[in-house]
């Protein structure tokens, strides 16, 4: 005997009407959207929660703050007239000084850089007529390409170049091994600065290592010391 679709099984109780369910099953497909739909809601519910604060923790690592540094100028001799400004800097070389014109109102003839006061005190009193003034390179928010150059700026190329000044006014390294380093940390810091903003990249890039045959080479590294900072000082401030 053929069973219909909707067919009755016959028990011994007697003739009982049951449905068979057709096709493998009706409510399978419906379970399996209630579990894809209960997932995706789940997933928008992660979403509200955590992508504030992706967005968040990508705004802070596209800008994020630097501390300011102040630098501290130790300057030989002061003046009003550019002429004699000159020839007071060119005697600052001379005498293995930076020898850089700096102009804020009156010609300062600058000799070294320094990053501790102390440092810059304690050479004011064994240099007669010596004096010193300071410059901040303000903190703040800056871009990552930004943020690159200054870290290394006033990191690593700013200890290079002052060690390599410092230990070749004392004998204890070869003019060559110290122009070797500072020319290097010149290079890094130029090749950070093609990532940078264009006002402190253009600021970087107007510098460079290049020194004159008539000036030392403890004069020049003292120089570019000094020259590097300031440009990158009047391009953040």
């Amino acid at each position: 005997m053929r069973y219909g679709e909707n067919a009755y099984i016959i028990n011994r109780g007697g003739r009982k009407a049951v449905r068979r369910r057709s096709g493998g099953g009706a409510g399978r497909p419906v379970g399996v959207i209630i579990a894809v739909l209960l997932l995706m809601t789940a997933a928008i519910c992660l979403l509200v929660v955590f992508l504030p604060r992706f967005k968040a923790g990508a705004a802070q690592s596209a800008s994020a703050s630097v501390g300011g540094k102040t630098y501290y100028f130790l300057c030989t001799a002061e003046t009003e007239e550019r002429l004699q400004g000159m020839l007071f800097a060119q005697n600052a070389m001379e005498r293995g000084g930076a020898g850089y014109l700096y102009n804020d109102g009156k010609y300062k003839v600058v000799a070294a850089v320094y990053a501790k006061e102390s440092d810059v005190k304690t050479l004011v009193t064994v240099n007669a007529d010596s004096f010193y003034f300071s410059r901040v390179i303000p903190g703040g928010n800056y871009s990552e390409g930004d943020r690159a150059v200054i870290n290394y700026l006033t990191g690593e190329w700013f200890d290079t170049l002052l060690l390599s000044a410092t230990e070749l006014d004392r004998g204890n390294i070869t003019e060559s091994a110290a122009e070797f380093a500072a020319f290097g940390a010149c290079e890094k810091l130029k090749s950070l600065a093609f990532k940078a903003g264009e006002k402190l990249k253009s600021a970087v890039l107007a510098c460079q290592y290049s020194p004159p045959q008539t000036q030392s080479v403890l004069s020049y590294i003292r120089y570019i010391h000094v020259q590097y900072v300031v440009t990158v000082l009047g391009a953040l401030t």
